[in-house]
């Protein structure tokens, strides 16, 4: 599937060609009758992790294709601010991008670019890789996801993959202005990603005591990611006074590893994998079966 791109003339957010959009329909499975929200909003999942390389860009587009195949339109934000590896995955080249928020250089309302009826995204990254801007100041960068979280109310489930680093984890939850939880996404059962993992769930903790929080195993089997759960939500328990959920676990799925590498489009290459179904089985458990989200123009 190419990443060809059609500019309206009225608006100058990238869409998606018909004849992509067509095949990007089949992929995230858009149902005739798509989901409408529930009456407490829309569900803000910020998926993070303790320390990079765990997976936690794949894990959020993951999430946000198995809702939006399930009928639910869902908005994926890339938290990113230096390279936005979301727009890579989906194969879309943006003109806009959520840092430009900053200093007025775009609206909120003018970001989401339109993957499929139920799926739309908010890239992250750099918006000039010649002469790249300053970085947002933590102040900045709150100010950002504020003005992003003003544009959950159109849909049924928000997925921000806010990565590694703490300070945009921290950026995404604070400025939430409806349902959230926090998705921790931990690669591995070695002690640094335990370790790493419930820092993470430390930090957050003072901020937000009474958050919900997810733990999502990846590229782990179920009873390696059954330990690990245990052993995270055992600290959390004795040591923060405070439960985890355990989300599931994404295995780790060598043919699609495989097909990326062979340069593969990410939307075809994910199609009924079984880490796509592992990933729809997860939203399942987080989005409650009620709420139903609306179609996308």
């Amino acid at each position: 599937m190419s990443a060809m791109l059609t500019y309206a003339a009225r608006d100058s957010r990238p869409t998606i060609a018909t004849s992509q959009l067509d095949a990007m329909r089949d992929v995230v499975g858009a149902r005739t009758r798509a989901r409408t929200t529930d009456a407490n909003g829309p569900v803000v999942l910020v998926c993070a992790s303790g320390r990079g390389g765990s997976g936690t860009s794949l894990a959020a587009a993951l999430l946000a294709l198995a809702a939006a195949g399930d009928g639910h339109r869902t908005l994926l934000i890339d938290g990113d601010e230096l390279v936005g590896p979301q727009a890579l995955l989906l194969g879309v080249t943006p003109l806009m991008r959520w840092p430009m928020l900053r200093g007025a250089a775009a609206t909120a309302d003018h970001l989401a670019i339109t993957i499929a009826p139920t799926l739309s995204l908010v890239a992250g990254g750099r918006t000039d890789a010649g002469a790249p801007d300053p970085l947002l100041s933590t102040a900045e960068r709150r100010a950002c996801f504020a003005r992003l979280h003003t544009l959950a109310a159109s849909f049924a489930l928000v997925v921000i993959d806010a990565g590694a680093r703490l300070d945009t984890v921290l950026a995404a939850l604070d400025g939430a202005r409806s349902s959230v939880r926090l998705v921790v996404v931990t690669g591995g059962q070695d002690p640094v990603a335990l370790a790493s993992s419930y820092a993470l769930l430390k930090a957050v903790h003072v901020r937000h005591p009474l958050l919900a929080i997810d733990l999502l195993a990846n590229r782990l089997d179920d009873a390696t990611a059954s330990r690990v759960a245990d052993t995270i939500a055992h600290g959390a328990e004795q040591f923060l006074g405070r439960a985890i959920a355990f989300a599931g676990a994404l295995p780790n799925d060598s043919a699609l590893d495989a097909a990326l590498r062979a340069g593969m489009p990410f939307l075809d290459a994910v199609t009924g994998s079984p880490v796509a179904v592992a990933a729809h089985d997860t939203v399942l458990r987080m989005v409650p079966a009620a709420s139903t989200s609306r179609l996308g123009a």
